[in-house]
């Protein structure tokens, strides 16, 4: 998947123009896509591909139409250990204050988060490894 780039907009989105967004995993790392649509205006249309998308976590207005569209789910990493907890920071780019708050009040993830983080918690306790970084 090609890294995120800065694109100018030949237009402002009108009314009508609405944002899709999506978060997946691809070979257990984080990945978002972007897009605009409409049927009115050309802002969305392919020739003008207003599409964008990225490895990791994703950018603040694209996590947010996540969140608007399929909400969160309150993820507790107790219990991971130290190498699964390192995975999950790396993985959603928490800070570490950030990460410590998420162990003692939980994380509330997207959906595509929390099958992540679940992943990382199960597979570096069942593995018995530390964690890479």
């Amino acid at each position: 998947m090609p890294e995120p780039t800065t694109m100018s907009l030949p237009c402002e989105p009108c009314r009508r123009c609405v944002f899709h967004a999506w978060q997946l995993i691809d070979r257990d790392e984080l990945c978002w896509r972007a897009e605009w649509e409409c049927d009115t205006c050309a802002f969305g249309a392919p020739d003008t591909c207003q599409r964008d998308e990225g490895r990791g976590p994703a950018p603040g207005d694209v996590r947010a139409a996540v969140v608007a569209a399929e909400g969160t789910v309150l993820v507790h990493l107790r219990g991971g250990g130290v190498p699964a907890l390192k995975a999950v920071r790396r993985a959603l780019g928490l800070p570490l204050a950030q990460l410590h708050a998420a162990v003692r009040d939980g994380y509330r993830a997207t959906p595509v988060e929390a099958e992540l983080i679940t992943r990382l918690i199960t597979g570096w306790t069942a593995a018995g490894t530390a964690a890479p970084g």
